[in-house]
């Protein structure tokens, strides 16, 4: 029988129109439903009608190319308007639920809700007192820096803190120089974020001011170097019990006890000469629990996402991270000094006596003569709980301690040394603490003082208090290292990585680092590849500085590097990125080539990106979908 009296034109095309456009719409719904699955039940159907579809158009084609060609073309053209469209919805979704997310921080309804909640609960709390209150405390602390004297401001400052600038000013001083700050300004001061939960209120402001940054002799005076002249941004967050009352002219930065009203003298436990109110520990009044360069500040996310947390606080309600993150610090920073004195003693309060013997043993093996090695311009980038795991005995708790320093060399007259470029060493921190103990909320943010007594850690080179003989280093009152490894690329989860959620199990620095050092197996970064890198450090606000240092890394001999071991590694890494990427809606031609360049590197197909890139596109604009309702 002829085709053509059996079908007419017009019959044809709505049938090949209507067919096209269900399977354009079931695209749409299922957003990718057939990944990673097979057929069953009546799945068939789809591919039958498909089928058909194309077995009428290539009959059409052949006895009636004059329709059939154009037809197909007219098909074609829709089909590739539609699916723009789709794309271009999927995008423009998923763009505007990650600016939701990344300005939630600086948005002012939200700002103003968290604002009117601390006020409700405290009425004479006002925005405008804790900005007054925190420029005077970042002139105070620069002050005091520069005159290598933190009395002046340990009223108002977490254990953290005062460990970090304390060992910052003890190298200073062993090294014969002062790091002044002069014509110090404060341009501006905002609110970036408020968080609060049962545990503590916390407000994390960003500080913009100018400054001359010099080192000077402490012997003779004279300028030595000039580091750094001009204007800066730093986050400074303040934590608050929430219960806490606002008293007028009362209060930390103003030298006054905010529980008993004396003019503020404290001991060397942290309280107050005159009431004995542990008063550094936030239950009476706004305490600095930490200062972070703008380049590594991101607000934080839920702590329910924390695996383990929610499981911790049913058998420890006064957990929190807030708590076990100054911990770490303290620990980090002792860490730092046990290498810059090249002694174990440092950390034997707070780290397991198998830890302690652990590091004697390598302290041995980095003397040289009369010098040994430390690490010159240290800094933290990041301090963040990862996960917690209860055991029978003990508990532990795994930290990432992401820092930066320079391997370098000091004799014993306070010479140094460099010794190789500044590097970035993300580190698993893992603290334990025996299991069912409670954390003291008078303590939280005392790190370095003993539990037992509130006696700092200072004096003798045991693992016990030297004031009450209490055990320190046991874990039998608070959180102890345990030990202290290389971040690998096996922690790296991209199903945590969520630009519309605003969760993410690790930062795009390190991401890039993991990335970089797959490139580089072969030994080379070629121009091209650091182009495609720097562009890509660009795109998401990592500086040129940052990078180096990153490139550093990746290119030093010794460098413990996150780099993929297996496949899957790799796919986790390339899922990550991806899902990063399309934060601000779409991937570049230059991003996508950098991609491809990563997955041969890391002997995936280049292929592989352009699907991945597609899945996960479809992944986000469901969660952004969600995030709308």
């Amino acid at each position: 029988m002829n085709v053509r009296k059996r079908f007419s034109p017009v019959a044809v095309f709505v049938l090949i129109l209507l067919i096209t456009t269900a399977g354009i719409a079931l695209a749409r719904a299922g957003g990718g439903q057939s990944y990673g699955g097979s057929r069953s039940g009546g799945s068939s159907g789809g591919g039958d009608g498909l089928g058909i579809l194309i077995y009428f158009l290539i009959r059409l084609c052949i006895e009636q190319p004059c329709i059939g060609i154009p037809l197909v073309i007219v098909v074609i053209v829709i089909a590739i308007i539609v699916k723009k469209k789709n794309l271009k919805k999927q995008y423009r979704t998923i763009q505007q639920a990650g600016n939701r997310n990344l300005n939630q921080a600086q948005d002012a309804v939200a700002t103003q809700t968290a604002l009117a909640k601390i006020k409700q609960r405290d009425p004479q709390f006002t925005a405008a007192a804790l900005i007054k209150k925190s420029t005077s405390a970042f002139i105070e602390i620069q002050q005091a820096w520069s005159d290598q004297d933190l009395s002046q401001v340990r009223r108002f400052i977490s254990d953290g803190v005062n460990e970090r600038f304390s060992l910052q000013i003890e190298m200073q001083k062993k090294q014969g120089i002062r790091n002044n700050m002069e014509d110090v300004q404060v341009l501006g001061t905002e609110i970036t974020s408020i968080e609060s939960d049962s545990h503590f209120d916390s407000i994390h402001l960003k500080i913009t001011a100018k400054a001359k940054d010099t080192d000077v002799s402490i012997a003779s005076g004279k300028k030595i170097r000039n580091n750094y002249s001009g204007t800066f941004v730093e986050y400074w967050s303040f934590l608050r019990k929430p219960g806490v009352q606002t008293l007028a002219g009362k209060g930390l930065v103003e030298g006054v006890c905010p529980n008993c009203g004396a003019h503020l003298e404290l001991s060397d436990s942290g309280r107050c000469l005159y009431c004995d109110a542990v008063i550094t520990s936030g239950e009476y009044d706004w305490v600095l629990s930490e200062i972070t360069q703008s380049i590594e500040w991101s607000t934080a996310t839920d702590p329910s996402a924390v695996p383990g947390y929610t499981q911790m606080l049913d058998i420890d309600p006064g957990f929190n991270l807030q708590t076990v993150e100054d911990t770490a610090s303290v620990i980090f920073w002792r860490y730092v000094k046990s290498y810059f004195e090249n002694s174990a003693e440092p950390v034997k309060k707070m780290a397991t006596e198998n830890y302690s013997s652990s590091l004697a043993g390598s302290l041995e093996t980095v003397r040289d003569g009369q010098s040994h090695l430390f690490f010159a311009d240290a800094a933290v980038g990041a301090v963040e709980v990862q996960s917690i795991n209860q055991g029978t005995d003990f508990d532990r708790v795994q930290v990432l301690v992401k820092w930066s320093a320079a391997n370098s060399w000091i004799d014993h007259a306070g010479k140094a040394k460099s010794g190789g470029p500044k590097t970035i060493r993300p580190q698993i921190f893992t603290l334990l603490r025996k299991h069912g103990v409670k954390t003291l909320a008078s303590t939280q943010l005392n790190s370095a003082h003993c539990p037992g007594c509130g006696a700092p850690f200072t004096g003798g080179d045991s693992g016990a208090c030297e004031y009450c003989g209490r055990p320190l280093n046991d874990g039998s009152g608070a959180w102890v290292l345990d030990s202290i490894e290389a971040f690998t690329t096996a922690r790296i989860n991209s199903a945590g990585v969520s630009p519309i959620a605003g969760t993410s199990s690790v930062s795009t620095d390190i991401l890039l680092m993991a990335m970089a050092s797959t490139m580089y197996a072969d030994g080379v970064l070629d121009d091209k590849e650091m182009d495609m890198l720097s562009s890509f450090a660009g795109h998401r606000g990592i500086s040129s500085e940052h990078l180096s240092a990153i490139i550093a890394t990746v290119t030093e001999p010794n460098a413990q590097l996150p780099r993929p071991a297996n496949t899957a590694e790799a796919m986790e890494i390339l899922k990550a990125m991806v899902r990063m990427s399309l934060a601000d809606g779409r991937i570049d031609d230059s991003e996508k080539i950098l991609l491809e360049n990563y997955a041969t590197s890391a002997g995936l197909s280049k292929n592989v990106v352009s699907s991945t890139i597609a899945r996960q596109r479809r992944s986000l604009y469901r969660e952004a979908k969600k995030t709308a309702k």
